[in-house]
């Protein structure tokens, strides 16, 4: 249940964890709380105000939470102060939290004063839903997941570019949640050019606007006009920010222009995903949602920076050896070599399907090592 409540703070809790908590007293349920927005309250926090407006006594309850209690003041205070002080005796956790202000301590703290604590409970379930949140903890870098729409045979598109539509509208929907899961979405000049795409959260799922970003080795091809018309450039639909190469900068008519629709310029040393992962982090961003195109995912399958593949696959066949691929410049040549994927879930989305992998290999940010048994 605490974990069906931490959901729901969907899209909302960066750069914080979701997290979600009940409260019991003989038996009954007394209390509900989950984070709903970062800088707001705790789940902890949120469950015994729950319990209160009832009208019940939280003292002598227990506490289920599906990550350790914080133990530090930062925007909010600790929640340790609030389960002692509410005279909380018991405390079970799915798992201890990765920041390495708390890593334990929490539950340290809390054992230290007489109450029992329970953890590492469901740690799998725990690092599935904070796999975000884990990276940003302790790789420090911004998580990325690459989202494609495939043939069968694995093309993004034909071999004149045509993609629209591979997958069908169900499909379209679930990726539009996942959208609302991350802090950016990223695509490159082609797709801006060949889609006009909007990059909002539609289908009804309600978040807040996740920042739209273009990624440019130069301004050619992006004109006045183009800034005026296309969605992108529109910040009223969502906050847009233009990546560029600092030896490419945009002519200053047009950089006027961008800066007046509201557009955030920044440049790079380059364009590589490193380095762009890097200013991304520097700027608050945890998460990347990468959408296109097929420059964009070479990249970054080729530099291993990809947490997380989102592939859905569509009912047909496209063929041809020029038409667009998912990583058309990997150097495997033989299967040994070949990066190896665990594939977490697979689901039908109408017509289309969805398959979720996840990187295995040295990057992996999914992996925690717990210091309770």
């Amino acid at each position: 249940m605490a974990f069906e409540l931490a959901q729901q703070g969907y899209g909302a809790v960066s750069p914080n964890p979701y997290v979600g908590a009940i409260l019991v007293k003989e038996g009954e349920i007394i209390g509900r709380g989950y984070h709903q927005r970062a800088g707001e309250a705790h789940a902890e926090v949120n469950a015994v105000k729950d319990a209160q407006a009832q009208g019940y006594d939280v003292s002598g309850a227990t506490l289920y939470v599906t990550l350790e209690p914080c133990c530090f003041t930062g925007k909010t205070p600790a929640c340790t102060d609030l389960i002692l002080r509410n005279g909380i005796t018991r405390v079970v956790t799915a798992m201890e939290d990765p920041n390495p202000k708390v890593a334990g301590q929490g539950h340290q703290i809390l054992r230290n004063a007489g109450i029992e604590v329970e953890t590492n409970l469901a740690v799998e379930q725990g690092q599935a839903l904070l796999e975000i949140f884990i990276c940003n903890q302790l790789q420090k870098r911004t998580f990325v997941t690459l989202k494609a729409a495939l043939s069968l045979d694995g093309k993004l598109a034909t071999q004149t570019g045509d993609s629209q539509w591979i997958t069908g509208s169900e499909a379209r929907k679930k990726a539009h949640y996942y959208r609302g899961l991350h802090d950016a979405i990223l695509i490159g000049k082609g797709t801006l050019l060949a889609d006009n795409p909007s990059l909002t959260v539609r289908y009804g799922f309600e978040t807040k606007a996740p920042i739209r970003i273009l990624l440019l080795n130069n301004f050619a091809g992006i004109t006045s006009e183009m800034i005026r018309t296309y969605a992108f450039f529109d910040t009223g639909l969502a906050p847009s920010w233009i990546f560029f190469d600092q030896h490419y900068p945009p002519e200053s008519e047009l950089q006027t222009l961008l800066r007046a629709q509201g557009i955030k310029l920044i440049s790079l040393t380059d364009t590589q995903p490193q380095t762009l992962l890097a200013a991304l982090y520097a700027q608050g961003v945890m998460s990347l949602f990468i959408e296109g195109g097929a420059q964009i995912y070479d990249a970054f399958i080729s530099a291993n920076l990809v947490d997380e593949y989102l592939l859905f696959y569509g009912p047909r066949l496209i063929g041809n050896p020029n038409a667009l691929e998912l990583w058309r410049n990997s150097p495997v040549t033989v299967l040994e070599k070949a990066p190896r994927l665990e594939i977490t879930e697979t689901c039908h989305c109408g017509e289309s399907v969805l398959m979720i992998a996840k990187n295995q290999g040295p990057n992996n940010c999914t992996n925690i090592v717990t210091k309770e048994s």
